[in-house]
């Protein structure tokens, strides 16, 4: 319940639907100008990334691990968790090193906001490894 609350409730609730209309909005706007390049296709990537990490903290937490998953699914699983937290933290990054001065309080706010998914996918991500590893069904 801890999980849901702090982690994916607000990544959900607040993260989810801004990046999806951000996601929507840049090939909108790529198509009206004529093509997508490489950058914005990238842009789309990072996006897409960050729902699909969303998307497998989801069915993490509510499957309560890897609980009767094939080594196929929870390959899978471990893989949506680390995209979705590389997005994550490449934002994290990208706010740090673009040469803006974000202020404290824009700082907390992504700092909030990425973080309780970070720790949970962490700690999911961590029981998916040793399932992986010591081949529990």
């Amino acid at each position: 319940m801890v999980e849901v609350a702090l982690g994916l409730a607000p990544a959900t609730l607040l993260l989810l639907p801004l990046l999806l209309v951000g996601a929507l909005g840049t090939v909108m706007a790529a198509v009206a100008g004529g093509g997508i390049d490489w950058a914005t296709a990238a842009l789309i990537g990072w996006v897409l990334a960050g729902v699909l990490g969303i998307a497998a903290l989801w069915a993490v937490v509510l499957r309560d691990g890897a609980a009767g998953l094939s080594l196929g699914s929870r390959l899978v699983l471990a893989l949506g968790l680390l995209l979705g937290m590389a997005a994550a933290a490449r934002w994290v990054w990208v706010m740090g090193a673009n040469g803006v001065r974000y202020g404290p309080a824009t700082w907390t706010v992504w700092l909030l906001l990425l973080g309780g998914p970070l720790v949970v996918a962490s700690s999911r991500l961590a029981q998916l490894w040793r399932s992986l590893r010591d081949g529990a069904a």
